[in-house]
């Protein structure tokens, strides 16, 4: 199983950081424009069971593919981890870790473990998602700083 992690670090409370986590569609906005990811249910409440699809857009207005995940561990408000149920990987779990520094300033540390195709992993998959994790984790940074206010 290959693996990769990202971190940043935000000047805001773990409290602020945590609470903008809670909104699953915070996940439309820090995804990369390509593929187009979008949320299919609504109203979901962050929580160990709970389960939602993303719609990845491959070839617009012709090709999609759900990506079914689940929260199989809910932390407050330090981790949460979310695993593939279905979807573009032979195994795909993601774990989200706050770490407080100071009162004012919080690490963000994303860990993914993953399977896609053993062959590709390594030369392709690997490269692809270290690319997506780095932009994602920026739009987080930056959507983190505009929206949340200190708790």
């Amino acid at each position: 199983m290959a693996q990769l992690e990202v971190t940043a670090t935000v000047p805001l409370p773990i409290g602020a950081v945590w609470k903008a986590h809670e909104n699953v569609r915070l996940l439309e906005r820090i995804y990369p424009p390509y593929p187009a990811t979008h949320l299919k249910e609504s109203n979901i409440i962050c929580q160990v069971g709970v389960r939602f699809t993303l719609q990845l857009e491959w070839i617009p207005g012709i090709f999609y593919q759900d990506w079914r995940v689940e929260i199989v561990r809910w932390e407050p408000p330090t981790c949460f981890v979310d695993t593939q149920i279905e979807g573009p990987f032979q195994a795909w779990e993601h774990t989200h870790r706050f770490v407080p520094l100071s009162s004012q300033e919080t690490r963000l540390i994303d860990s993914v473990k993953f399977t896609f195709n053993p062959l590709l992993d390594e030369p392709l998959i690997s490269p692809g998602l270290w690319a997506m994790f780095q932009f994602r984790t920026h739009n987080l940074r930056q959507i983190l700083l505009e929206t949340c206010k200190p708790l």
